[in-house]
């Protein structure tokens, strides 16, 4: 099976990542550091949001 990417830094997402609301939508990120990130510029992350 292919490894998940972040959305936020490419990444492969290990043990499921860490979900976090991001304008509304649910995105699936690698760490804290980019739950950060995505929350900071929802906008830029939005799109990659299931």
């Amino acid at each position: 099976m292919k490894p998940v990417k972040c959305p936020v830094c490419d990444w492969d997402i290990q043990d499921g990542g860490i979900k976090v609301q991001v304008g509304g939508k649910e995105v699936v990120v690698c760490c804290d550091d980019c739950a950060k990130k995505a929350q900071e510029e929802p906008a830029k992350y939005t799109p990659a949001a299931k």
